[in-house]
């Protein structure tokens, strides 16, 4: 029994000190209050990672209110992000999502969310919403991803996706579909016919190129492939360079270039060569496009692995709009000289045929720089 009594003096002891910790805890997550204002993107994987650490904040601590609002589908909420933004004094080059404001404080991307929101929430400690009235001590808020893209966008990026436009708008493939085309409506004799048509054609080649880069965007975001499919297109950016390359080289060697497959192009130029008004040039684009996406998607896929992984879909959207305006760049530029006669059709033809491996060689050399950019976590 004498041996009992200092165990239970220690006893006391450790439990007076581990009374006032878990009293102190208690009181904390009792005590502690924030209004936050979360705004994310629907399939945004950044955004994505930060909902379930919201929802054990809420849980843990009671009095932090987090209100949720939702971008990509509800412009009301856009057009406050953007007051909010405006409010609080950021950047053009820091706006993205996932972003979380505070009174004083913002954060942006999920990084800085998940390191440091509770501390900052700890800091304030008020119950008190952000406000639109305009804040002149914003603390500086740290931020990761989301906004070192927008950094990364103005010079690195930026000069990332104008590469890839302007390898896919230099492919022989555009350029000869739009020369059979305006081979044909020439004919006819009718010159602002044949205008019409190849601009009509030109928009509808835009519309369906940039329809299908937002929905493959949003496919690789949603179903959370975006970060495999990043890794793997730095690798398909230097085979893609590697195949062009060769075509300068050994121009046909196995068969095998990187444009249309030669046994698909009887049948286009048929499809061509029916087309006899501007109306029919525009519906032709939509159909052309199945013909030309195996030699000319490979720069754009290149582009939107690198977005879908590395910004949200507010900011791949204008994004894919300047790509697609420099893919077809030349259609436009081909379509206009021909009609000014500044050239004919037969000596752009002739033109490209002269400079078709030098394309080549140029759109490989531009292809291998991007991928070794990509694997080298330049981008």
């Amino acid at each position: 029994m004498r041996w009992k009594v200092p165990y239970i003096m220690i006893f006391f002891c450790l439990f007076s000190l581990i009374i006032p910790d878990i009293a102190f805890a208690e009181n904390t997550q009792k005590t502690l209050e924030a209004c936050v204002y979360f705004f994310y993107g629907q399939g945004c994987p950044h955004c994505a990672r930060v909902e379930p650490y919201l929802e054990t904040l809420e849980k843990i601590y009671p009095g932090i209110k987090i209100h949720r609002f939702e971008i990509y589908n509800n412009r009301t909420n856009l057009q406050l992000l953007m007051k909010y933004f405006d409010a609080y004094n950021v950047s053009d080059y820091e706006r993205g999502v996932p972003v979380v404001f505070l009174v004083n404080k913002y954060f942006v991307g999920d990084k800085p969310i998940l390191d440091h929101l509770l501390d900052a929430i700890k800091e304030n400690n008020v119950s008190a919403c952000p406000t639109l009235e305009k804040q002149t001590e914003v603390k500086k808020a740290v931020t990761g991803p989301a906004s070192t893209v927008e950094q990364r966008f103005g010079t690195i990026s930026m000069l990332t996706v104008i590469g890839a436009a302007l390898v896919d708008s230099i492919n022989p493939c555009a350029i000869a579909v739009l020369l059979i085309l305006l081979s044909t409506l020439l004919v006819t004799g009718e010159r602002k016919r044949a205008l019409k048509a190849g601009i009509a054609f030109t928009i509808s080649i835009y519309i369906v190129y940039f329809l299908f880069g937002l929905g493959l965007f949003s496919a690789l975001q949603i179903t959370g492939l975006s970060y495999w499919f990043y890794k793997f297109i730095g690798l398909l950016a230097i085979i893609i360079g590697i195949l062009n390359i060769k075509d300068f080289f050994k121009y046909g060697a196995g068969g095998f270039v990187m444009e249309i497959p030669k046994k698909w192009r009887p049948s286009l130029q048929r499809l061509l060569r029916s087309v006899t008004s501007p109306i029919g040039a525009f519906f032709m684009g939509f159909l052309v496009c199945l013909f030309e996406l195996p030699c000319t998607g490979g720069p754009y896929i290149f582009v939107l692995g690198l977005l879908a992984e590395k910004t949200t879909r507010l900011m791949a959207t204008p994004i894919l709009l300047i790509y697609n305006l420099f893919f077809i760049l030349p259609l436009i530029i081909i379509t206009l000289f021909v009609f000014w006669g500044f050239t004919t059709v037969e000596k752009a033809k002739a033109w490209k045929e002269r400079n078709i491996r030098l394309l080549h060689l140029i759109a490989g050399l531009i292809m291998v720089a991007l991928g070794v950019i990509v694997m080298s976590g330049l981008v």
